[in-house]
């Protein structure tokens, strides 16, 4: 079964291929630029994190308190009364 028993002629095949190849290509082209935008914006994150630590180590370390963010490691996440009835039912 060869292109020429179904009707299409050269061209249509290499169309075809160009076709083929420009969506194959258009869309690496996406993800390549879609990675380098996602490592650049890692980058920034870590900077902003790294200077977020270092503003509170230096406030810490002045003696003005713990700055902003709290404890960080001594952080106890709140919890809600028990209103009534079993502690395993939920209605």
């Amino acid at each position: 079964m060869t292109y020429q028993s179904r009707g299409r002629s050269i061209f249509e095949v290499v169309l075809a291929i160009c076709f083929v190849a420009f969506l194959i290509g258009f869309i690496t082209v996406l993800c390549i630029g879609n990675y380098f935008r996602a490592k650049r914006a890692q980058e920034r994150q870590r900077q902003r994190r790294e200077a977020k630590q270092a503003a509170s180590q230096s406030s810490s370390s002045d003696g003005r308190g713990m700055g902003k963010s709290g404890g960080g490691a001594d952080y106890e996440a709140p919890t809600l009364p028990q209103v009534g009835g079993s502690p395993g039912r939920l209605l």
